[in-house]
């Protein structure tokens, strides 16, 4: 049995749908999510013209389709599954570790098995032009102090000691060029060649 080594900061990335990303993807969502309603939603049936508010059809779609269990199928495509799990998630986001599980041990079937990778489902997330994943924004990590203080920063002495040692290798290394100057092996060569 092989393990694959999964990176944590990529299984904790969150993917929501988003109304405003399929605006940008110039897809109108009351007939994406319309085609999703089941016979138990009193949406079903309705035209899309009589819909105009997406945010009351999701909330629909999550009311009265969790309980049916065949409102995600295993022969659904892959991101087709994703689409209706976020759609009956309680706030339309799951993590990439919560979809993958999702996607590989719920959905996944020795007939149909689903083997798609944390990284390849990150992959499959952002390359989404059709359903409307967004990725959240994970939080900017706060500016931690250092454990240790930095040297030229100031304070103890320790600016005087950093410039010391600093002027202390300029001076070592002006006396190194200094010696190879006049020590210089092809200048004896050349002088002897005239």
């Amino acid at each position: 049995m092989s393990t694959v080594s999964v990176n944590p900061r990529l299984e904790g990335l969150e993917y929501r749908l988003s109304l405003d990303r399929l605006a940008e993807l110039n897809r109108s969502p009351i007939p994406l999510l319309m085609a999703r309603l089941n016979s138990a939603c009193p949406s079903y049936g309705k035209s899309a013209v009589e819909m105009d508010d997406p945010a009351a059809l999701v909330a629909e779609i999550r009311a009265n389709c969790a309980d049916d269990e065949d409102y995600i199928r295993q022969s659904m495509p892959l991101q087709e599954i994703v689409f209706r799990t976020l759609l009956l998630a309680d706030d339309q986001t799951l993590t990439l570790r919560e979809l993958h599980y999702e996607l590989t041990q719920r959905w996944s079937s020795p007939i149909r098995p689903i083997t798609v990778t944390v990284s390849g489902l990150a992959r499959i997330m952002d390359g989404d032009v059709f359903y409307g994943f967004e990725l959240i924004a994970p939080p900017e990590p706060e500016a931690a102090e250092p454990e240790s203080p930095m040297l030229l920063s100031g304070g103890d002495g320790a600016d005087d000691l950093m410039r010391d040692i600093l002027s202390e290798l300029e001076e070592d290394e002006d006396d190194f060029l200094d010696d190879d100057e006049e020590d210089d092996p092809y200048e004896e060569d050349e002088e002897d060649a005239d």
